[in-house]
């Protein structure tokens, strides 16, 4: 029995390891600002289109699923397991990655759907203007 358990916490340590080396690599940092840049680029092009309400009950499904229960019942587990795998192996880089994805989660889905609205493009001028920083 330690004998499977010993291997259970080696292949465990191991994973942690390398989730380590990767956060903390610039090449990792780099590709990510790369997608974001792209993502960012795509959402710009993706604001040319028309639009439509095809999608919108499943969009405010999904955004009420993130913000409500679900969204909460998620995080609290991936707490549990980030401050757990923090205790048992003194590193923060699990808590880290899930205090971000939870703060994404909740702020994220609302803020895509922003974006990628038909008319976002033309509250955000507006705000712009009102605000005098055109």
């Amino acid at each position: 029995m330690d004998a499977v358990m010993g291997k259970a916490v080696n292949r465990y340590d191991q994973k942690i390891a390398r989730l380590d080396q990767m956060l903390g690599s610039k090449k990792a940092l780099m590709t990510a600002a790369l997608l974001l840049v792209a993502v960012m680029m795509m959402a710009i092009q993706a604001h040319a289109g028309t639009g439509g309400t095809s999608f919108s009950a499943v969009a405010t499904k999904i955004e009420g699923w993130a913000q409500g229960d679900l969204g909460l019942a998620i995080v609290a587990g991936g707490l549990i397991f980030g401050v757990a795998t923090m205790v048992f192996t003194g590193k923060g880089t699990v808590l880290a990655v899930v205090v971000g994805g939870a703060v994404a989660l909740y702020y994220g889905i609302p803020v895509l759907i922003k974006i990628f609205a038909a008319t976002a493009g033309t509250i955000i001028s507006h705000t712009l203007i009102l605000h005098g920083v055109a």
